[in-house]
């Protein structure tokens, strides 16, 4: 389904599904002008979405040879199909950090690494090999590498007359990056910021801080100047300051919530005190989760704890192979 959103410039939405998805839907964006386009984001690598993105670009009737790609991150469900563009030598822009990031990951680094990490911190070995089995995000990614214009902190794309800014907003992903066009105020968050979801903010292998970097990019998205905002998943509000002070005060409760669980139960793996705090899951409790979500909970977990000690208010101590974890 295609709707134009904006004017001017002509922005344009195709809403992709995502199947057996709690996101449920991608919106890939595209920025129209006489002279180039821009399309932000494809969806997975699967018939689904190439099928739904394919009949919206049809119908908008895009010319490839004058069409751009970004990538705002490297999760497979926006990043599955930079293949398909490839092939069509359109020129691919993605975010130097996580472009060699998912390098690696294709390589068959980091992803062990963090299986590793996760093992040690408790997460059975069972749940461990169903998520790998069925986490959509490895089931659905990218086939191989493809040529990309790596981009950083500043970055300006020329479109036509737009200047596009790259806006480099660790914390989702390390390399993650949001679209900012200073001229008309408008911001494409990708995952960065979504306002009637919470973004994932996980541990990621060789990430020390990934919690604090995404609350410190929080605060530079504040900084800018925004009239309306372009979220990948469900809807956008034009209010984006009112969203970036719930998504602090989200994880201020969250921190307060593992630092509570630590002390109640002293000597905790990160996995069980996974188990002990609220998740938004229709409902389930932890022993119902999917493999995949407990794999998010786990990371997110990880990252609250992992702040907690760099502020002084956790002690992390190997036991029995396993961290375990104590207030101070």
């Amino acid at each position: 389904m295609v709707t134009k959103i904006w004017d001017n410039p002509a922005v344009f939405s195709i809403q992709i599904d995502l199947p057996n998805n709690p996101l449920r839907s991608l919106n890939v964006y595209v920025i129209v002008t006489p002279a180039q386009n821009l399309l932000i984001d494809t969806g997975f690598n699967r018939r689904e979405c190439r099928d739904a993105l394919w009949t919206g670009i049809r119908e908008l009737g895009l010319d490839l040879k004058r069409t751009r790609v970004f990538l705002t991150h490297l999760h497979s469900d926006h990043t599955g199909l930079a293949g398909d563009f490839a092939q069509q030598d359109c020129p691919i822009y993605m975010g130097r950090i996580d472009y060699e990031y998912l390098n690696q990951m294709k390589n068959g680094r980091n992803l062990s690494d963090m299986e590793e990490i996760f093992r040690c911190e408790g997460f059975p070995e069972e749940v461990l090999s169903l998520q790998n089995q069925k986490n959509q995000g490895r089931r659905y990614g990218v086939q191989q590498m493809f040529p990309a214009r790596l981009v950083d902190d500043g970055t300006v794309i020329g479109l036509g007359d737009l200047e596009i800014r790259c806006v480099h907003t660790p914390g989702h992903t390390p390399g993650h990056m949001t679209l900012y066009l200073p001229e008309q105020r408008l911001l494409f968050t990708g995952d960065h910021i979504l306002f009637d979801i919470t973004p994932n903010i996980s541990v990621w292998n060789g990430v020390p801080r990934s919690l604090e970097d995404y609350l410190s990019s929080l605060d530079k998205i504040r900084s800018l100047s925004v009239r309306a905002a372009f979220p990948a998943h469900r809807h956008g509000e034009s209010d984006v300051y009112r969203r970036i002070d719930a998504l602090q005060s989200h994880h201020r409760e969250r921190l307060s919530e593992v630092r509570q669980a630590i002390e109640t139960h002293p000597g905790a793996t990160a996995y069980q005190i996974a188990g002990m705090i609220s998740w938004s899951a229709q409902g389930l409790g932890w022993e119902q989760f999917p493999p995949h979500q407990k794999w998010f909970a786990m990371g997110e977990t990880l990252a609250h704890l992992r702040y907690l000690e760099d502020h002084k208010q956790a002690v992390r101590t190997k036991r029995d192979a396993l961290f375990a974890y104590y207030a101070v």
